[in-house]
């Protein structure tokens, strides 16, 4: 009898990041003093089944773990509830000053 290791073969590809995308994430580099931890995603296929899952790309910055798929005009902020337009991006690099009362 076959346990279920025997049955299914879980491969894990490497994705490129787009030109779009590795511009976009290059920006985010030059735009902060911070570090930025960059993991690629992956294609993850279990064989001999059809099922295949795209994992994102993350990049994480100032505690926030972006995801981003490549093609797609948005991301996500720690997981896959959070979405915004990349337009919003740089919201999350801006410094955070907090309000002062001037006289």
């Amino acid at each position: 009898m076959k346990g279920c290791d025997d049955m299914l073969n879980i491969i894990k590809e490497k994705l490129d990041l787009s030109p779009e995308l590795a511009k976009k994430i290059d920006w985010a580099k030059n735009y902060t003093s911070t570090s930025i931890t960059l993991e690629k995603g992956h294609l993850i296929r279990l064989e001999p089944s059809n099922l295949a899952y795209v994992d994102p790309h993350k990049v994480i910055i100032n505690n926030y773990t972006f995801l981003f798929f490549n093609g797609i005009n948005s991301f996500y902020v720690n997981n896959l509830n959070d979405r915004h337009n990349l337009s919003e991006l740089e919201n999350y690099f801006k410094p955070r000053i907090a309000s002062r009362n001037w006289k």
